[in-house]
């Protein structure tokens, strides 16, 4: 396996307008990435993006431009489009290891057969338990939005919304001492949303561990040492959806501490990536000693 670095020639940056075509174009990117496996029929690599800081040194001329990180099973070719930095990937991993990680991963969960947005779906699946605990689900429409329950609730929730919602984020070690900096309702059902959502990538990237060899570490209250950020919608326009329907992938950035469990199942993370899209970006678990 090979991890590799790579960049757009500086040439090309400066005489083009090629980073700004491709900023937030995951799909382009995608695209362009295959020229550096020319050889190759089906995909066999990850890649992240990230945004050139540190990484490149202290030349205020790189700042803000493109990064790509490659895990591959071929060396990539530089080109002349790419500049291409590789080196023989082969980490040495032990049982028990603990190692800081980050991972950008497209977490969904599935409902019925079909799969739904980890995000979006923690948010509904709470709101639409609030409103029929309080009994307030006669007054919505019949196919409520998000926003339409979050009207429903604050319009009409009154005293008791307001006891639920402080019930639920004094019992959240994560949040409990928002209390005291939250005056309006509308803010505490945003941070009780925001518990909700952290609550369910926690467990989507629990089972990630489950799957894949590994644990997240626990800090001295009993939380994960897990943090995620970033959150963003893609649209792919260029695959073909039936009218109406969004045609996309979401994206969650995570960062946090693990354990090794299973050194083989463990790899296989690394080399193969965790969760879906892969193909534009998401999966690939870069790790760093603690």
């Amino acid at each position: 396996m090979y991890f590799s670095r790579v960049k757009i020639q500086p040439n090309i940056l400066k005489s083009s307008q090629l980073s700004r075509v491709l900023e937030g174009n995951v799909y382009g990117s995608h695209r362009l990435l295959w020229d550096l496996f020319p050889e190759q029929d089906q995909r066999t690599f990850l890649y992240r993006e990230e945004i050139a800081r540190e990484q490149l040194g202290a030349l205020p001329a790189v700042r803000g431009e493109s990064i790509y990180y490659l895990v591959s099973q071929t060396q990539p070719i530089s080109t002349a489009l790419f500049d291409v930095q590789s080196k023989i990937y082969h980490p040495q991993l032990q049982q028990g290891q603990r190692l800081g990680f980050d991972c950008r991963a497209n977490p969904v969960i599935t409902r019925q057969g079909k799969k739904h947005d980890i995000v979006m779906d923690a948010q509904h699946q709470f709101l639409t338990s609030l409103v029929k605990d309080l009994q307030l689900d006669s007054l919505l429409p019949a196919k409520p939005k998000k926003i339409e329950y979050k009207k429903c609730l604050l319009t009409n929730g009154g005293e008791a919304l307001n006891l639920r919602l402080t019930e639920l984020l004094a019992n959240d070690l994560r949040y409990a001492e928002r209390l005291e900096q939250i005056a309006q309702l509308a803010d505490k059902l945003e941070w009780v949303l925001k518990a909700q959502v952290d609550t369910a990538l926690e467990n989507w990237m629990k089972k990630q561990g489950e799957r894949f060899g590994f644990e997240l570490l626990v800090d001295d209250d009993g939380l994960s040492k897990l943090q995620n950020s970033g959150y963003l919608w893609h649209g792919l326009p260029a695959k073909a959806k039936p009218k109406g329907v969004k045609s996309g992938f979401s994206a969650v950035d995570f960062c946090g501490e693990l354990q090794i469990t299973n050194v083989q199942k463990f790899e296989q993370a690394l080399f193969q990536g965790i969760g879906r899209a892969k193909a534009f970006g998401c999966g690939l678990l870069m790790i760093r000693r603690t």
